[in-house]
């Protein structure tokens, strides 16, 4: 009886926070996002950065699991996508071999972009709450290091598709915070014109990249305004 007492007691605590985090799914996903972006241009030249990044980027893999995980359809979806990519992601990390950081770049395109209109989809159609605006950061996030990941994957087919004048790497060498600055400067359509592409492939994936930036503010602010005018007029006619 007390092993089966302290078993219930377990899964109740267990669901109790089960429904706290799904509350609090997309704020989940915006913190490793943000890790991300912040520790990997100091980080990615160490060994022991690199292993920080590399937990931290599946930890982003694993939330953006869970920030699908409402239905089950998107969710077994999202766990095809994400088991193979960070098996892949582990695997360059001990081996660094050029075909499995191509893979890993793939993979996370694959899982990114899905998470990406996935919450996207999910903030159109559900009621505006504290954690839809950190759905609405995450999928700018998520855009950015989606198209990073895609300007790397060009570069590795490539290596003529940049012109960089000066990568961050040693000795001037370009890494993949040089994508990650790219990709956010040309998601915000600042372009200061120090990273250039030169094919056509990549050049059309920038600017799409900010057309998608541009309508995703045009969208997202529309629905914010459109939400905060129900809530007043809600209260006006109570």
């Amino acid at each position: 009886m007390p092993k089966i007492e302290e078993r219930d007691r377990a899964l109740a605590y267990g669901i109790r926070l089960h429904r706290r985090l799904v509350g609090h799914k997309y704020l989940l996903l915006t913190l490793p996002l943000v890790l991300l972006l912040v520790l990997y241009p100091y980080l990615e030249e160490t060994g022991g950065g690199m292993l920080a990044l590399k937990i931290i980027s599946s930890a982003t893999l694993v939330t953006a699991v869970y920030a699908v995980s409402e239905r089950r359809g998107p969710l077994y979806f999202a766990i095809f996508l994400a088991v193979p990519a960070i098996g892949i992601g582990w695997s360059d990390y001990f081996i660094q071999a050029p075909a499995l950081a191509l893979a890993e770049g793939l993979s996370s395109i694959l899982l990114y972009s899905f998470t990406t209109l996935a919450i996207f989809g999910s903030i159109l159609r559900g009621r505006l709450t504290d954690d839809m605006i950190f759905g609405a950061v995450a999928i700018y996030l998520l855009m950015g290091i989606t198209w990073a990941n895609a300007y790397a994957v060009a570069a590795t087919v490539s290596p003529d598709a940049f012109l960089v004048g000066h990568g961050g790497g040693a000795g001037g060498a370009t890494v993949f915070s040089d994508f990650l600055y790219f990709s956010f400067i040309t998601l915000a359509t600042v372009g200061y014109g120090d990273i250039t592409p030169l094919l056509a492939p990549v050049r059309s994936l920038a600017y799409l990249e900010a057309v998608a930036g541009s309508l995703f503010m045009a969208v997202f602010i529309a629905r914010l305004i459109g939400a905060l005018a129900s809530n007043h007029g809600g209260r006006d006619g109570e």
